[in-house]
């Protein structure tokens, strides 16, 4: 496996970058930020990028169509916006939130949108028809987050009341709940088989869950910061994380532990995504600058899976050459809490001997300027 290698070294926001998004050919993708405005830009360096700026406030998230027509972006103006990714795009507007908007995903058909509140509620929508169609309600706090399974059958949500829900999105209701003790999530992702929903925590943790038997599998205590954003490789094996610290961390999830260790932004990292097929990711961050980044994380098959749930926690080698990764049944969710108590499912207090890519040191590392366009 070679390390990540900074591809490009963008610059054209004004403000704090808050979302990132992919289009499904992995060519360009959109990000957002505090200045009131998205970007879409191309991975192609002889095409300009484009300006959108139909928000009044902070643009808080943006995610692609999975067909790639379309765009959703959402602001603290309260307002849900549809566009096209193009200098003559429509742009259509769903408003239905009392508050600050958190958070836009696609379901995986795309003819279904999901947004997170201030307002305490997470709200399911009709693309085509800009109709809304059902509210999850549960969250006593803002809700920071809510993600459509890559299969559709569920949604994770995360809130300023320290839970995580999962919701059915079929019924409306509420199917678990899991409870922190110390820490509110900023970021929920979804493992690719639907099977597994990360969480980033303000407390400098990363905490990843089974639903199918509701307990905690992985937990990591390696940042010295609030976590911001997370995502899943494709392949599930590797999850990708910024923090506060402002660095970004990629971690194997198969071993255990932090591969990469990925600096050369100068604040915190606040959006993190991978492509649709794991060949690049990009980072963004508080020093509004972005990131495009070639993964190199080819060499781990597709087909290994994360965990075994028949024996205790240790990582085996099984016939065929797959690894897997088993935890331990009887650990809790308040013991992973505990500062004090020694974890066992995860060795989450091993030196850090991931390796150090520092973009700043690469012949990469130089700004290219976003075109101004208005839409």
């Amino acid at each position: 496996m070679q390390d990540p290698v900074l591809q490009r070294h963008l610059k054209g926001h004004r403000g704090k970058l808050t979302g990132l998004s992919f289009n499904p050919e992995g060519t360009r993708f959109v990000t957002s930020s505090v200045d009131h405005s998205a970007i879409v830009w191309t991975n192609n360096e002889q095409v300009r990028c484009m300006r959108f700026e139909a928000h009044t406030d902070v643009v808080n998230d943006v995610c692609w169509s999975p067909d790639g027509r379309i765009i959703a972006s959402v602001s603290k103006d309260r307002s849900v916006k549809i566009w096209v990714p193009s200098m003559l795009g429509n742009c259509d507007e769903f408003r239905g939130h009392t508050s600050n908007v958190r958070s836009v995903d696609f379901d995986p058909t795309g003819k279904k949108l999901l947004t997170a509140s201030d307002d305490k509620t997470v709200k399911l929508w009709k693309v085509t028809r800009k109709q809304f169609l059902s509210s999850f309600i549960g969250h006593t706090n803002w809700v920071r987050c809510a993600r459509f399974s890559p299969n559709g059958k569920m949604i994770a949500s995360c809130a300023d009341d320290r839970s995580l829900k999962l919701f059915d999105p079929a019924t409306g209701q509420c199917i678990h709940t899991f409870h922190d003790q110390k820490g509110a999530g900023c970021k929920v992702a979804w493992h690719p088989d639907s099977s597994l929903v990360a969480i980033a925590l303000d407390n400098c943790r990363v905490k990843i869950f089974d639903i199918n038997i509701r307990k905690l599998i992985q937990y990591y205590r390696i940042y010295d910061g609030a976590v911001n954003t997370l995502d899943f490789h494709p392949s599930g094996n590797f999850l990708l994380t910024g923090s506060d610290d402002g660095v970004t961390k990629v971690i194997d999830l198969l071993e255990g532990r932090q591969i990469f260790t990925l600096t050369g932004h100068r604040g915190p990292v606040t959006a993190v995504k991978f492509s649709k097929d794991g060949q690049l990711f990009a980072t963004g961050s508080e020093d509004c600058h972005v990131m495009l980044w070639k993964a190199n994380l080819d060499g781990e098959s597709a087909q290994n899976s994360l965990y075994s749930p028949d024996t205790s926690c240790e990582l085996t080698k099984l016939e065929g050459g797959e690894r897997k990764l088993s935890f331990n049944r009887d650990v809790s969710e308040a013991l992973a809490d505990d500062d004090e108590s020694s974890f066992n499912c995860n060795k989450e207090n091993l030196p850090d001997t991931s390796i150090f890519v520092d973009a700043s040191k690469t012949e990469n590392f130089k700004i290219s300027d976003a075109v101004e366009v208005s839409e």
